[in-house]
C-alpha cells in the first residue's frame, strides 16, 4: 500500500482535551479563541502488532521508519494477529507475594501484568521503577549479609561446643 494511501486510510484516535485555567491575578481576561489540531491516528508495529497513537503531523515520518534489516517499522493497517502478551507481573504488582514487605518499605503499586519473560520483568523494574528497584536490591543485599552473619555465628558456636582440634599433635611413637 502506498504511503499516501496509508495516511488517508489511517484509523482516527481520540484527541486529548485541552483545558486552560484563567489566571486570576491578571487584569485582562484571556481565553483561547480556537484550537485546531491535525488529529491523531493509530499506527501498528509490524512485528509486535502493538498499537500506538501518532499525530497526523508525525505520521509520514513514522511510516517511513525502517529497521536495520530494511523492513518497515509501522503501518496503519490493523494487523490480524493480536499483540503478544505475557503473563508475568511487575515485582510491585498488588498480587506479588512480597507485596506486604514492599508496603512496609513504602513502595508504590504497579499494575503491569503482561511481561513476557523474567528478563523483561527486570528491565521493566530498571526502566520504570529505578529507585524502587534499587531499594529492593539494597534490601536483598542486607538480608543476604544478615543470613551469612548468622550462619558464621552459628558455626562459631558449634565449634566452641565441640572443640574440634584444627590439627593433631603427633606423638613421639608415630614418628
Amino acid at each position: 500500500m502506498e504511503l499516501e494511501e496509508q495516511m488517508l486510510k489511517a484509523e482516527k484516535a481520540e484527541e486529548a482535551k485541552l483545558e486552560i485555567e484563567a489566571d486570576k491575578t491578571l487584569e485582562v481576561e484571556m481565553a483561547p479563541i480556537e484550537l485546531k489540531s491535525a488529529g491523531y491516528v493509530i499506527i501498528y508495529d509490524t512485528r509486535t502488532h502493538e498499537p500506538s497513537v501518532c499525530s497526523r503531523n508525525a505520521l509520514r515520518h513514522n511510516l517511513q521508519k525502517t529497521r536495520p534489516d530494511g523492513s518497515i517499522v509501522f503501518t496503519t493497517v490493523k494487523p490480524k494477529q493480536k499483540p503478544k502478551r505475557g503473563t508475568l507481573k511487575c515485582m510491585l504488582h498488588p498480587e506479588s507475594p512480597d507485596r506486604p514487605h514492599y508496603d512496609e518499605l513504602g513502595l508504590p503499586d504497579c499494575r503491569k501484568a503482561n511481561l513476557t519473560s523474567p528478563y523483561q520483568v527486570i528491565r521493566h523494574m530498571q526502566k520504570r521503577h529505578k529507585v524502587e528497584y534499587a531499594t529492593i536490591k539494597e534490601e536483598e543485599t542486607r538480608l543476604e549479609k544478615e543470613q551469612e552473619r548468622k550462619l558464621r555465628e552459628s558455626l562459631i558456636k558449634m565449634g566452641n561446643k565441640e572443640t574440634i582440634p584444627l590439627y593433631r599433635k603427633e606423638s613421639r611413637a608415630e614418628k
